[in-house]
C-alpha cells in the first residue's frame, strides 16, 4: 500500500500524488479503501478515485535514481518488439505500456525509432499507430525520469544520451 504524499505511476495518468487513504466517496457501504490521486503532469485534470486493490489499472512506485540509471545503461541491450502480425500492432503496444514496466516503455521507443528509419528509407508513410504510442511510452518514461532526477523532460533525453555515450 502506498502513503498520503507518496508519488506513484498510475496506467497512463502517469505520475499521481497519493493525497488521501480513505473510504470511498460515492457509496458509504463500499468496504474497499481508496486513494485520492491527484495527477502531477496535468494539474487540470481531474482527481482520481480508486481503489486500493484496483486490479485494472496498473499502479507502482517511482523508479528510483538507482533503477534509472540502471535501465538507461542497459538500453543498448533491449530488444525492439516482434510484431508477428501488422494487425496486432496497436494490441501489442497497448498491453505494453498497460504492463507500466520501464523496459517496455523503451522498447516500445526503440521500435518506434526503427520503424520510422525503415519506412522512410522505403518512402511510406509512417501509421499514427505508431506515433501516437511512441509519444506516450517516451512521455510516461521521460515525465518519471524527470521527476525523481529533478529535470525536465527535455534534460532527461541529454541525460540519457550522456549515460550511453559514458558507458560506451
Amino acid at each position: 500500500m502506498f502513503e498520503v504524499g507518496e508519488y506513484i505511476v498510475y496506467g497512463i495518468n502517469g505520475i499521481c500524488r497519493v493525497a488521501e487513504i480513505g473510504p470511498s466517496p460515492y457509496d458509504k457501504a463500499d468496504p474497499r479503501t481508496y486513494y485520492l490521486l491527484i495527477p502531477v503532469n496535468n494539474p487540470m485534470s481531474s482527481t482520481i478515485y480508486t481503489p486500493v486493490d484496483n486490479a485494472r489499472v496498473p499502479m507502482r512506485r517511482l523508479m528510483s535514481k538507482e533503477e534509472i540509471d540502471a535501465l538507461i545503461y542497459a538500453m543498448p541491450t533491449i530488444d525492439v518488439l516482434t510484431v508477428p502480425v501488422e494487425k496486432q500492432r496497436r494490441e501489442i503496444y497497448k498491453s505494453v505500456i498497460g504492463a507500466l514496466e520501464p523496459r517496455g516503455l523503451v522498447q516500445i521507443m526503440k521500435t518506434v525509432a526503427r520503424r520510422r528509419v525503415e519506412l522512410t528509407a522505403a518512402h511510406k508513410h509512417f501509421p499514427v499507430t505508431d506515433l501516437e504510442y511512441g509519444r506516450l511510452a517516451k512521455h510516461l518514461l521521460c515525465s518519471e525520469c524527470a521527476h525523481v532526477l529533478g529535470l525536465t523532460e527535455e534534460e532527461v533525453n541529454r541525460y540519457i544520451t550522456d549515460c550511453i555515450e559514458q558507458a560506451e
